[in-house]
């Protein structure tokens, strides 16, 4: 009888003991604090930056239409006109020398503002000048009639196609539309680009030689698989990927990717087998093990 309780005592401290293990070893086992996005499905595009710089289109030059000497300048560098303003005065030679004879307006040519616009180049600035006909004397720029230049390398001409609508870029904050407006011709044969003319649809107008950044859309996919940029981890040959999908809200199980395109928000994924009611870890993900032990801090 004796020994029978001893045998009943030793197999239950036994049973204690690997209890207590047990709970020490889940007590240890560390839970990580993550932050959680939810998988979805829609548009991604896929674009290419590149420089450009805004171009007056139209440019009327004004040229003397007699030789004498310029008399009067009404404009100043930068000035807006509008047509029929009056720009110049020529002095015939004739007139200037009968000028103490009171010849009277007779031998004073005028030059009007050939259209709207800015004075962008003023070649005469001091009354007095002797000007030979034909010389030019301004020019004005239609500033209603600004482009975006854009040196294209021709290995991307397949992206472009005059109608088709692209994105500016002036400065972090500001973006608006533009449209392909013509597709010169011709290549240069040193740099092998193409120069393309962007149409912009801005509120204001905008200066000449102002440069900004052309956003072309490379690729675009609908209906697809989506999860943030944060969200996909790699190894240090960039040769798998994979995202770390929440189970049971509790766990953190590693799925293996294939990207598709991306842009500078959310990456696309092929063939993951990730639903629209999953979430993904997408901070504090790198360096988990598969079926990691997670605390859901925040979601987004």
């Amino acid at each position: 009888m004796r020994h029978f309780i001893f045998l009943l005592l030793i197999t239950a401290f036994l049973l204690n003991s690997c209890s207590k293990k047990e709970t020490t070893e889940q007590e240890q086992t560390p839970v990580v604090n993550v932050k959680t996005s939810a998988v979805s499905f829609g548009k991604i595009d896929s674009k290419l930056t590149f420089n450009g710089k805004t171009v007056y289109l139209k440019k009327n030059l004004v040229v003397s239409p007699i030789s004498g000497y310029v008399r009067k300048i009404s404009v100043k560098f930068g000035d807006y006109v509008k047509k029929g303003d009056l720009l110049f005065e020529i002095q015939t030679k004739e007139n200037k020398a009968l000028e103490s004879s009171n010849a009277g307006n007779t031998g004073l040519i005028k030059v009007f503002a050939p259209s709207h616009g800015v004075i962008n180049l003023l070649n005469i600035t001091e009354n007095g000048a002797y000007v030979l006909e034909g010389a030019s004397l301004c020019t004005v720029a239609e500033n209603q009639e600004v482009l975006v230049q854009l040196n294209l390398p021709f290995e991307f001409n397949s992206l472009v196609k005059v109608g088709a609508n692209c994105t500016l870029v002036l400065g972090e904050d500001t973006k608006f539309s533009g449209t392909i407006y013509q597709i010169l011709p011709t290549v240069d044969d040193a740099n092998q680009t193409q120069q393309i003319l962007i149409k912009p649809h801005y509120s204001k107008p905008l200066p000449e030689n102002l440069n900004l950044e052309v956003e072309i859309v490379k690729a675009s996919h609908v209906r697809t698989c989506l999860v943030p940029r944060n969200a996909v981890m790699t190894n240090e040959t960039q040769t798998e990927y994979w995202v770390m999908k929440i189970v049971d809200n509790k766990l953190a199980v590693k799925v293996s990717v294939k990207k598709g395109i991306e842009n500078d928000d959310m990456v696309e994924i092929l063939n993951s087998g990730l639903s629209a009611s999953d979430l993904v870890v997408s901070e504090g993900g790198y360096g988990l093990n598969d079926s990691t032990k997670i605390a859901v801090s925040s979601k987004r």
